[in-house]
Formats: C-alpha cells, sequence, structure tokens
C-alpha cells in the first residue's frame, strides 16, 4: 500500500513556493536525482514566478506540493529505475498544462504494522497556474480523486492511501526583488 500525501500551505503565499522548490530540490535529496519535463530544475523558481507574472497571477495557492512514497512491491524492492519511470509517468498526468518538478529520495518508510513500506518516496512541486492558458488548478476532490485513480494505474496498486499534510517549517529567505 503505497502513500499519497498532499502538503498544503496557502498562507505563506511566494515565500511558500519559494521555500517548498528549495526544500525538494536542494534541501531533502540523498542524491541527485532531480527531475521535470518543462522546467529548468535550476531555475525553477523563476520560471514559475514568470508564468505566474504573465497571467497576472501572483497571489493565492502557489504549488500543488504532494508525496508519493511507493509501496516496495510496487518499485520491485530496490529498482531505482522502476521508481524514475513510475515518478515520470506520474509527473506526466499535469505536465502538459503545469510545469512539474520532482525529487526522489531514497529514505526508509516503515508500515504502521511493522516492515518496510518503501526505501523510496518522490517529492512533486506543481506550480498552481497553467503555462498553457493561465487556469489555476483547484485541487478539488473529483481532481484529486482522479489524479490519486492515475497514481493506482501506474503503479499497479489499488491499495493506496491518501493523507493530508502541511509544511515541515523548513524555510528558506526569498528575495524581494524576485517577487
Amino acid at each position: 500500500m503505497g502513500i499519497f500525501k498532499i502538503i498544503r500551505n496557502t498562507d505563506s503565499g511566494l515565500q511558500y513556493m519559494y521555500n517548498a522548490l528549495n526544500y525538494v530540490l536542494y534541501g531533502h535529496t540523498d542524491y541527485d536525482k532531480r527531475y521535470s519535463m518543462n522546467t529548468d530544475i535550476d531555475n525553477a523558481y523563476e520560471q514559475f514566478l514568470l508564468v505566474k507574472k504573465y497571467f497576472y497571477k501572483t497571489s493565492g495557492n502557489p504549488v500543488f506540493h504532494f508525496i508519493v512514497v511507493y509501496d516496495a512491491k510496487s518499485t520491485w524492492g530496490d529498482n531505482i529505475e522502476r521508481t524514475e519511470c513510475m515518478s515520470r509517468s506520474i509527473a506526466s498526468y499535469f505536465s502538459d498544462k503545469f510545469q512539474v518538478v520532482w525529487c526522489i529520495h531514497k529514505k526508509p518508510y516503515s508500515k504502521k504494522y511493522g516492515g518496510c513500506a518503501s526505501v523510496y518516496h518522490a517529492h512533486f512541486v506543481m506550480n498552481s497556474v497553467s503555462y498553457i492558458d493561465g487556469k489555476m488548478f483547484g485541487g478539488s476532490n473529483s481532481e484529486i480523486y482522479a489524479f490519486l485513480e492515475h497514481i493506482k494505474r501506474v503503479t499497479g496498486d489499488k491499495s493506496w492511501v491518501m493523507q493530508h499534510g502541511s509544511d515541515k517549517d523548513k524555510h528558506y529567505e526569498v528575495d524581494e526583488n524576485d517577487v
């Protein structure tokens, strides 16, 4: 059973976007497994912000941040190639309309009743503003559950659990000239 965890923080605005991107791409990685299909990893904050400014949508929910904790069965144990492939397929659900960056982390997660859930989890950060038409990702229940069904298809596991969480208080300072 995998875990799909949604991280919400709409109070801090662009500062949260900066914090989330820095935490995921630089502050919490065991090794350099950072990816994107449509954004330069090293300039993700600036590119997300450019899209927001272009469509005049710099306030409100800045990003959709979620974590996918893989079950050991779906990753075939300690198989990074399979994990990379599944993470790319999961990100592709949104990447035709939204900028998405993600990073795979290797850290054992234990199941509630013993045993190892997986050694891999992936953090995804998606711009809440579409680079195609400027529409905001609302994150409605129907959108979230449709996405969860996509994760189930990608992993071949129907027993996923959804959790809601909050930011882990990882803070980086955004330069006010960038806003």
